[in-house]
């Protein structure tokens, strides 16, 4: 059965999230889709127990029932490209440094953004993503809660369309060691 679990956001806002097993199974892939608003997390609820624990068909995962027409977006849209991207142009840095940010973003990121869009369309990378990944790192849960990776929120604010290099801000910084002279 799906179910609702108000969370509360930085800002105090709440938040209703809808998590159910796929297929209503104990062995079913977590599921979640996030919403602002109370009355729109009850209608999806109802509408993924209505559809025997699958999402419903024709909705897409952060934005809602779409029309059909728009092409799917390229895997160059989309945050692991642009991660290893950035980190593939990263100048002043040693091979075993960018093999470190590689596999901190595979490990770290990639569970958490790999669906998430670097560009306007389909299911953008917010803040609240961000926010949201260093959370639960910090309270110690390395990986999303549903294998489908994030929470996308229902309605995204004008500040939040902002550019999603912030979340590549939080990688380790290693300072390549100079020798001193003797």
């Amino acid at each position: 059965m799906a179910s609702i679990k108000t969370n509360s956001r930085l800002s105090g806002d709440p938040s209703y999230a809808i998590v159910w097993r796929a297929g209503g199974s104990r062995t079913g892939d977590w599921c979640r889709e996030t919403f602002d608003d109370e009355d729109q997390a009850k209608r999806f609820r109802d509408l993924v127990n209505g559809h025997g624990q699958q999402w419903p068909p024709g909705w897409v995962k952060g934005k809602g029932f779409v029309e059909a027409g728009e092409p799917p977006m390229s895997d160059s849209e989309k945050f692991p490209f642009y991660a290893h991207a950035y980190v593939g142009l990263l100048t002043d840095i040693s091979e075993h440094t960018r093999t470190n940010y590689t596999r901190f973003i595979d490990n770290h990121m990639i569970p958490w953004f790999g669906e998430l869009s670097v560009s306007d369309r389909g299911s953008r990378l917010t803040r609240d993503h961000v926010s949201q990944w260093i959370l639960d790192l910090q309270n110690g849960r390395p990986g999303p809660p549903a294998s489908g990776g994030h929470q996308a929120p229902a309605l995204r604010a004008e500040d939040d369309r902002q550019p999603p290099r912030p979340a590549l801000q939080h990688l380790p910084v290693r300072r390549e060691r100079r020798s001193r002279p003797a």
